[in-house]
């Protein structure tokens, strides 16, 4: 089997398993599956491995950050009663994604898509109201640490499907280390 078929397999399974917790037991701490999934697409845009892992997870961090800046300028400040919050809105979200590409010029950040997939991933489950609190539900605090469980099950999925490609299928010897 080639590893494409290993990966299928381990992607589904361990994306079946994200979707159970997600969905079931982790439910009640607010993680969210969407979230998860963007976060592992964020790994394997850096090609997995612990390298994608170490190179998604600031991305992430950086598209939530600054999303929240955005919802709390947004809804703490007063120009949206002068200017209207749609056009306040705006000029939040504008100016915060000048930022996000600007930063792509350092090297930590170099990838802005994946951090305008984590920008928009707050901006979807958000309740501007909660994002100052200290609290554990805090949405930018679920966000966060639901994109970089995406990411570490993506890593998860990679290290199974290797794992799954050196075992032998059944009649067969155990394939050579060289195989990829």
């Amino acid at each position: 089997m080639s590893i494409t078929s290993f990966r299928a397999v381990s992607v589904g399974a361990l994306g079946g398993l994200a979707a159970f917790l997600a969905l079931g037991p982790a439910a009640s701490y607010g993680a969210q599956l969407f979230a998860a999934l963007i976060g592992w697409a964020g790994y394997m845009q850096f090609g997995g491995k612990l390298e994608g892992l170490k190179k998604s997870i600031p991305h992430h961090l950086f598209g939530v950050l600054l999303a929240a800046v955005a919802l709390v300028a947004a809804t703490r400040l007063p120009y949206g009663l002068t200017i209207g919050v749609a056009a306040w809105t705006a000029i939040a979200v504008a100016v915060t994604l000048v930022l996000l590409v600007l930063a792509s010029k350092l090297p930590a950040l170099a990838e802005w898509p994946v951090s305008l997939a984590a920008y928009a991933t707050l901006l979807a489950t958000t309740h501007a109201d909660d994002l100052l609190a200290l609290a554990p539900n805090n949405p930018a605090l679920l966000a966060a640490l639901s994109l970089i469980v995406g990411a570490v099950f993506g890593y998860a999925a990679e290290q199974l499907a290797e794992a799954l490609q050196k075992l032998p299928l059944p009649g067969q010897k155990a394939p050579s280390a060289a195989r990829s």
